[in-house]
């Protein structure tokens, strides 16, 4: 049984697609949904605290807008979460543990555009890593 949906988001296309199946998996299981971006800080870049609140405030407007509205209008139970981290694949691997998901739901490549083979680099190491099931969609 699905109790609880990770989905990872950035605000692309593939994200947006992914998003639609999370919300329709959602309502047809009773599951809560969280959606998730992860706000990459590379060792040599530091953000002090404030920079890091504004980051947080313009990326929630930009990843989670659409996928707010969608869950609301479908009466889905949607929380949303930021985290910043060096490493994407590490903090949804550690949301996705820590939080008791059942199952990550993300698009196949992210708003780089950068493609690796068939998968986004962040998307092909969540899948090769991940302790649960993991439903990657193609956009």
């Amino acid at each position: 049984m699905i109790r609880k949906i990770l989905l990872p988001t950035d605000g692309s296309a593939f994200s947006e697609s992914a998003s639609k199946y999370a919300i329709f998996l959602a309502k047809k299981c009773g599951a809560a949904l969280t959606a998730l971006h992860v706000i990459s800080v590379e060792p040599p870049k530091k953000l002090g605290t404030e920079s890091i609140e504004k980051e947080k405030a313009k990326q929630a407007e930009l990843c989670f807008r659409s996928v707010e509205e969608r869950g609301k209008a479908e009466g889905v139970e949607l929380k949303t979460k930021i985290l910043v981290s060096r490493s994407i694949c590490g903090a949804i691997l550690e949301e996705a543990e820590e939080g008791g998901y059942d199952i990550i739901i993300m698009g196949s490549h992210g708003i780089s555009g950068f493609k690796k083979f068939l998968l986004g680099s962040v998307s092909e190491a969540v899948v090769h890593k991940a302790a649960l099931p993991v439903l990657i969609i193609h956009s």
